[in-house]
C-alpha cells in the first residue's frame, strides 16, 4: 500500500463515519418529533400494578427473581427499571415517560448498526431503521407504560444480536468471555418478557446462512462445537426456561402469587382468576397460527389488507413470495429477515390476540425487507434512466418544447425534459441517493398521516389521565398514616358508576368470567394506588364499593375512612391532616 493510500484511507473512513453520524441523527430527530408528545402521558393501570407488584416483593427478593431467570417466575426484569423510578420519583409520572422515550431512543443506533452489518448497504439501513423506529399501529410503544417490558425486551434482544453479529461479521468466533457477555443480554431480555426466547433460533439461521460450507460432514461437528456453540446454549436456557413457564412453578405475564400458586388446580380457583390465567395459556393448533400471522401482517401494513380478508392461502403465498425473493436474490439478510418474520411472532401466535407493541421484535423484519426492496427498485429504474439520460440529453429540452408547442403542452414536457436532462446528468449514486432521500420522505409524510388518524395519540394520552386524577386527589389529603393503620376507601357512588371499574362492565355478560375479573380488580387497583401513594407496605387497606360490603364491626376498627372520586378525596375519619 503507498503512503497516498495511507494517507487517504482514514478521510474516507472519516467520511463515512460522519454520514453514519448525521443518519443517526436524523433517525432519533425523526422518533422524537413524534414521541416527545408522551412526556404528557400520566399511568396505565397494568404499570400502575407493575410498579405495586415489585415495590411489594421487595426489592432483594425481585434481585434474587432476576438472578434465578431459570426459574421462569413472571418478569423480574421489570424490577430492574421500576423500582429505581419509584424509589426516586414516586408516583411522579413524567419521569416514567422520559425513562420509556429514552430506552426506546438509545436502541436506534444499536438497531441502526446492526441493519448496517446484516445488510452492508447506508441506504438500507437507513430506510429500515427509519421504519423501524417508529410505527403508527405500535404507538403504545411510545405512549403507553405497560408495554415497557416490550421496549426493554427489544432493548435487550438486539443488543445480544447485535453484539453477536458484530463479532461474528469480523469472521472472529466469541471468546469465552463474549460468550458470556452475549448470554447476559440475552437472559435481561427473557426476564423483561417472554418475546426473546426466539432468539437462539435466529443465530443458528444466522449461522447456517452465513457458513453453509461448514454442513459438509467432516466440518460439521467443527462448526458444532465452536460456531453454533453460542447459540446451542442459548437454546439449552430457553428450553429450560419455556418449560418452566409452561409446566413448572413459573407463570407467563406479570400476576401476583395468588393468581398461579394453584394454577395446576383450576377448581381450586376463582373463575376470574382463571379467566385471567387464560389469557396467556397457549392454544396450539394451524388455525390459530395462521389467524394470529394474519393479524400481525394486516395490522404492520396499517390494515390497507384486513385481516378477516387475508386468508391463509394468502398468507402462505406472501411468505413464499418472501423466501423466492431473498434466494434468488442470493441476499444472506433478506433470506434472515424471511426466516425472521416467521418465527420471531411465535410467542404470540397461539395465545389471545395481541398486536400493536407486542410486535417490535417482528417490525424489524418487515421494515428491513421494505428497505431493501425499496433499494432494488430504485436500483432498477435508476439503469434504464441513467442510460436513457447519456444518449439523448443534449437536445431533449430543445425537442420537448417544440413538441410541447404544437400541443400545447410547453410548460409539463419541459417540466419533463428538464428532469430528463437532469437525470442524464446525475450519475447512478446519486440518482440513488436521491431516490433514497424522497422515499424516506413519503414515509414520513405516511407515518405522520397515519399518526393523525382519529386522534390515536390525543385518545392513548387521554385515556391514562384518571388514575392520576385519584393520586393527585389522595396527595391533596396531606394524612401521613401511621405505620399498621387500618384504612377503608369509599369510592363515590357516581364514581363507581362512571370511571371506577377498570373496563366497561356493562359491555359484558353476566356470566363472562372477564366480568368478575374486571369486578375484582378494580377494589384492589385503587388500593394499589393508595398504597403506592403513602409508600408503606404495612398499611392495609380496604375499599367498600356496590360489590364488597364491610360489616359494622369491621368499619368500627378502621383509622381512617376515605371517600374518593376521580377529581377529590375526603377524610371522613381519621386524625386531622398534617
Amino acid at each position: 500500500m503507498t503512503s497516498s493510500d495511507n494517507q487517504s484511507r482514514p478521510d474516507g473512513v472519516n467520511q463515512s463515519n460522519a454520514i453514519d453520524m448525521l443518519c443517526l441523527i436524523i433517525l432519533v430527530a425523526y422518533f422524537l418529533h413524534f414521541a416527545l408528545p408522551a412526556l404528557g402521558g400520566a399511568f396505565s393501570e397494568d404499570e400502575i400494578m407493575s410498579v405495586y407488584i415489585y415495590w411489594f416483593t421487595g426489592t432483594l427478593k425481585s434481585l434474587w427473581e432476576n438472578v434465578c431467570f431459570w426459574k421462569g417466575i413472571g418478569r423480574p426484569g421489570g424490577a430492574l427499571y421500576y423500582l429505581p423510578l419509584y424509589h426516586l420519583f414516586r408516583l411522579n409520572p413524567q419521569p416514567y415517560r422520559i425513562a420509556q422515550i429514552s430506552v426506546l431512543a438509545a436502541s436506534i443506533p444499536m438497531v441502526y448498526h446492526l441493519a448496517r452489518l446484516l445488510a452492508s448497504s447506508r441506504s438500507v439501513a437507513f430506510l429500515g431503521v427509519l421504519a423501524f423506529c417508529y410505527h403508527a399501529q405500535l404507538a403504545n410503544l411510545v405512549f403507553s407504560g405497560s408495554f415497557i417490558y416490550d421496549a426493554l425486551c427489544g432493548f435487550f434482544y438486539f443488543a445480544a444480536l447485535t453484539y453477536y453479529i458484530h463479532i461474528r461479521e469480523k469472521g472472529l468466533l466469541p471468546r469465552p468471555t463474549q460468550c458470556v457477555g452475549f448470554l447476559a443480554l440475552y437472559i435481561c431480555a427473557l426476564n423483561v418478557k417472554e418475546m426473546a426466547v426466539t432468539l437462539p433460533v435466529v443465530i443458528l439461521i444466522y449461522e447456517l446462512l452465513k457458513y453453509p460450507h461448514e454442513l459438509e460432514r467432516p466440518r460439521f461437528f467443527r462448526w458444532i462445537l465452536y460456531d453454533a456453540l453460542p447459540a446451542l446454549v442459548a437454546g439449552a436456557i430457553t428450553a429450560i426456561y419455556v418449560y418452566n413457564k409452561i409446566y413448572g412453578p413459573g407463570f407467563a405475564g406479570n400476576f401476583t402469587t395468588e393468581f398461579v400458586e394453584h394454577r395446576s388446580e383450576p377448581a381450586r380457583l376463582p373463575s376470574w382468576v382463571v379467566a385471567a390465567l387464560e389469557l396467556y395459556r397457549p392454544h396450539y393448533s394451524w388455525r390459530r397460527f395462521i389467524e394470529s400471522n394474519a393479524q400481525f401482517v394486516s395490522e404492520l401494513f396499517y390494515y390497507r389488507v384486513p385481516n378477516h380478508v387475508l386468508t391463509g392461502g394468502m398468507l402462505l403465498a406472501i411468505w413464499a413470495l418472501l423466501f423466492a425473493y431473498a434466494f434468488l436474490r442470493r441476499d444472506r439478510m433478506l433470506q434472515l429477515m424471511a426466516f425472521w418474520v416467521v418465527i420471531t411472532p411465535l410467542p404470540l401466535a397461539f395465545i389471545s390476540p395481541r398486536g400493536g407493541a407486542r410486535l417490535y421484535i417482528l417490525l424489524f423484519g418487515w421494515a428491513m425487507i421494505f428497505a431493501k426492496l425499496a433499494s432494488d427498485v430504485i436500483t432498477l429504474i435508476s439503469k434504464p434512466s441513467i442510460l436513457l439520460g447519456q444518449g439523448g440529453a443534449v437536445g431533449a429540452t430543445t425537442r420537448a418544447i417544440a413538441v410541447g408547442a404544437a400541443t400545447s403542452r410547453v410548460r409539463w414536457a419541459a417540466i419533463r425534459a428538464a428532469a430528463g436532462a437532469t437525470v442524464g446528468k446525475t450519475s447512478p449514486v446519486m440518482f440513488r441517493a436521491f431516490a433514497t432521500v424522497l422515499v424516506a420522505l413519503a414515509l414520513a409524510v405516511f407515518t405522520r398521516w397515519e399518526n393523525q388518524r382519529f386522534g390515536r395519540i390525543r385518545a392513548l394520552l387521554n385515556s391514562h389521565q384518571k388514575t392520576l386524577h385519584v393520586i393527585q386527589a389522595f396527595r391533596s389529603l396531606n394524612v401521613r398514616p401511621a405505620p399498621g393503620s387500618l384504612i377503608l376507601l369509599r369510592p363515590e357512588k357516581h364514581f363507581q358508576q362512571n370511571g371506577y371499574y377498570l373496563a366497561s362492565v356493562a359491555s359484558l355478560a353476566s356470566n363472562d368470567p372477564l366480568r368478575e375479573l374486571i369486578v375484582e380488580h378494580s377494589p384492589r387497583y385503587w388500593c394499589c394506588v393508595a398504597s403506592l401513594g403513602w409508600g408503606d407496605r404495612s398499611l392495609r387497606i380496604h375499599i367498600e364499593d356496590q360489590h364488597h360490603q364491610l360489616t359494622e364491626e369491621q368499619t368500627a376498627k378502621m383509622n381512617y375512612i376515605i371517600s374518593f372520586d376521580e377529581f377529590q378525596a375526603e377524610l371522613i375519619r381519621g386524625p386531622p391532616p398534617g
